[in-house]
């Protein structure tokens, strides 16, 4: 195994609901990653998990009726199936609220309290008299005072055109959202993590950083460059990670922020990992060891907290952590209808799409057309024509003539390959550069282009065939048949695997139907070899791999689905 060390994580949904395509997307990045790496034989484990902690989750619990922790506990399940139904696949795929989690946090914060790095400071924060409570940052909303916008929370602008960082007392005409009073201000004591200490480092790491997206390098640098401030790291809460075994009984009534919390899950994680698998030593080999390449899928919202937040803590404990290697940022799944709304029906839920159609047709068109560069509009033609074209009409339709033709005419077995021309000769040379196009799309981390890349194959494919016409050729030239049939089959091959971490299914039923053993992943990229002829290998017949689908149907689907739903839950 390749001495290549990699963490792959993605950004921990909240479990206060099933998630939506927009909160799934980054699950689905880390499982390409993921995927691509095990191809490529390096030592790589995928870890992540639902964020328990927090005031969404305390907000849909109270909405709910029942405790914190069994509404947390309830999505967690939920996500748990919709990852297996959807083939996304985790080394470990946890809860922040376990054992290993909670200790490991307290431990991580003690080292950079005995450093320095926190500071008690009293302040003035929103107390709401009617609920008789302290209110959290996502406790209150109002009017955004940067852009003008209804509905912005205490921590930041909900305008998708704003997004500013804010503090409850930023907002203008702020309320109570369980009760929708006014709050008055109460003194109260809390914790502040010393980020300016940092900002020559930080700074440092952005401008060098080569896999973080311009725009979020922009935002970045401009952040540092305004002057970071202290951030408070505890809040007035009872649900979460205490804060008393780090800085003592009187804080028993505070927990840590859950961004100061949730994004350590991702180290705690691999220790819980290593401590199952009976090997405790990966997690320094791992987290320990500047060599190792980690990555973290997020959404453009979560930016600073990994990008800033997250690699100054790892700097504020001493230990010789790896600071993020890429920060996998995307834009926006937007909807013409407005933002993702349960209520409003705006959106496409995991659950939902999953029940429409099978998992990699989701998987495809969310990776051709991943928001690398700029929000992505999703329009239910667009998704209709793109499954039609690509999935059937031209990776289905040139793997099903090959198979095929290779069963009527050559018994099922791949046949031998004759002396080239010189058209077929530029094929694999335009093939192999098609390959190492994908490797370096893949290394960088830009999905949609690989994803691009492997179709684009498929259609050389489709226009070499479709050129030499066996149907025809077989009359006159079956030898000639045979070539045509083996590159057939070669470029075949090259397809499965290209496409194993974007489609599995589709990618394993080729590889299956092509006479291999197991899956791509066993072979891997570099076993690729456009010379090795696998003469002889017996061809198996297979269903149609894709089916065109229809946007009105699919849409009706899902308003049968969603009205199904809404009778269950009356009920």
């Amino acid at each position: 195994m390749s001495k290549e060390k990699w963490v792959i994580t993605a950004a921990w949904p909240y479990v206060n609901n099933v998630p939506h395509l927009g909160t799934f997307s980054q699950l689905l990045w880390g499982d390409v990653i993921t995927r691509y790496h095990k191809l490529r034989k390096h030592d790589v484990v995928y870890v992540s998990g639902s964020d328990a902690h927090g005031t969404p989750i305390v907000v849909a619990a109270e909405a709910a009726g029942i405790s914190p922790k069994e509404l947390a506990s309830k999505y967690h399940n939920q996500t748990l199936k919709l990852l297996e139904e959807w083939n996304i696949e985790f080394d470990k795929y946890t809860i922040t609220h376990n054992p290993t989690h909670i200790s490991f946090v307290q431990e991580f914060h003690k080292k950079i309290h005995k450093n320095g790095y926190f500071k008690l400071k009293e302040s003035e924060q929103f107390y709401c008299e009617y609920d008789k409570r302290f209110l959290p940052d996502r406790f209150v909303e109002g009017i955004c005072p940067t852009c003008g916008a209804e509905g912005a929370r205490g921590d930041q602008c909900t305008n998708p055109e704003c997004e500013v960082i804010l503090k409850p007392t930023d907002l203008i005409e702020p309320h109570c959202i369980t009760c929708h009073q006014k709050p008055v201000f109460r003194k109260t004591s809390h914790w502040y993590f010393d980020l300016p200490a940092f900002s020559k480092e930080l700074k440092k790491f952005a401008e060098e950083n080569k896999h973080i997206p311009i725009f979020a390098k922009q935002k970045l640098l401009s952040m540092i460059q305004e002057g970071l401030i202290e951030r408070p790291i505890s809040r007035d809460m009872t649900w979460g990670i205490p804060i008393d075994p780090i800085f003592g009984e009187e804080y028993k009534e505070k927990v840590l922020y859950v961004w100061f919390e949730n994004v350590l899950g991702y180290i705690s994680t691999v220790k819980l990992l290593a401590e199952e698998q009976g090997k405790p030593e990966r997690f320094k080999e791992f987290w320990l060891d500047k060599n190792t390449k980690t990555v973290f899928c997020i959404g453009k919202d979560n930016i600073i907290f990994h990008a800033l937040i997250f690699p100054a803590m790892l700097l504020a404990t001493g230990d010789p952590y790896p600071l993020p290697y890429a920060v996998a940022t995307t834009n926006f799944i937007q909807f013409k209808e407005g933002p993702f709304s349960k209520s409003k029906g705006i959106g496409i839920w995991c659950d939902e799409a999953i029940a429409t159609l099978p998992a990699d047709y989701w998987r495809y068109f969310m990776s051709v057309n991943r928001a690398e560069l700029k929000d992505f509009y999703f329009e239910w033609d667009d998704f209709a024509s793109t499954i039609n074209v690509d999935l059937n009409d031209v990776i289905g339709n040139f793997i099903h003539r090959t198979i095929t033709f290779t069963i009527q005419h050559f018994e099922g077995k791949i046949p031998e390959r004759g002396k080239l021309t010189d058209k077929e000769k530029e094929l694999l040379v335009n093939i192999e550069e098609n390959i190492n196009s994908y490797l370096e799309a893949m290394d960088n981390f830009k999905i949609k282009d690989a994803t691009n890349i492997a179709v684009n194959i498929a259609r050389l494919g489709n226009q070499y065939f479709s050129s030499v016409e066996p149907w025809h050729l077989i009359k006159k030239n079956k030898d000639k048949t045979r070539t045509v049939l083996n590159l057939s089959a070669k470029i075949s091959e090259v397809l499965s695997t290209l496409l194993w971490p974007i489609m599995p299914n589709a990618s394993e039923m080729i590889w299956s139907a092509l006479g291999f053993k197991g899956k791509p992943v066993d072979e891997g990229i570099e076993a690729i070899d456009l010379n090795k002829l696998n003469a002889g290998q017996e061809i198996k017949k297979i269903k149609p791999i894709f089916y065109k689908v229809k946007a009105v149907e699919i849409q009706n689907n899902l308003k049968e689905i969603r009205e199904k739903a809404k009778k269950k839950e009356k009920k």
